[in-house]
């Protein structure tokens, strides 16, 4: 009977151990998976043009985004966006009074990358017009704004201490 018992718990474990395994991806599925990560980060690193913009034709849009794929590797677009980090980077421990000196340079660095933005898309298609490219800038802008905004009220709901957390302190 020992040997029965046994027999049946070594073919449990064999099994289970093949149940554990993970099914067998196709050869594509972890490129694509790869490709994702990539396009995510790319898109936090690089201000994301929309898909639709109000007063631009699809065409147009599709050219600039083409451009500003390519203005993005120019290195005046570089060199100014390491400057605005610069700046990001002095107002992240900066007193309340000296965030206001910083705050006339972080303005100035941001009207910086965006010249040098336009400059550059600009550069790649001269067909582009300027009035389409200055709404798709908005846009870009706007969706910046939402997402770093949505991210420093992340950021303070994950600081804020919880009503459970202050009645702790309260008992204590």
């Amino acid at each position: 009977m020992k040997p029965l018992l046994f027999l049946l718990c070594a073919a449990s474990l064999t099994f289970a151990a093949d149940a554990a395994k993970p099914a067998a991806t196709t050869p594509t599925e972890p490129a694509a998976k790869a490709g994702k990560r990539t396009a995510g980060g790319a898109a936090q690193r690089q201000a994301v043009v929309p898909d639709e913009v109000e007063g631009v034709t699809k065409e147009e849009l599709a050219k600039i985004k083409v451009a500003a794929l390519k203005a993005f590797q120019d290195e005046s677009v570089k060199a100014a966006r390491e400057r605005m980090a610069e700046v990001r980077s002095r107002l992240e421990f900066a007193t309340g009074a000296e965030k206001k000196d910083i705050a006339t340079d972080a303005r100035r660095a941001v009207d910086e990358v965006r010249n040098a933005l336009l400059t550059a898309i600009c550069k790649n298609d001269a067909s582009i017009k300027m009035m389409s490219l200055e709404k798709v800038m908005d846009a870009m802008d706007t969706q910046r704004t939402k997402v770093t905004d949505g991210a420093k009220k992340k950021k303070a709901a994950e600081k804020a201490p919880t009503a459970e957390d202050a009645a702790k302190k309260k008992t204590t």
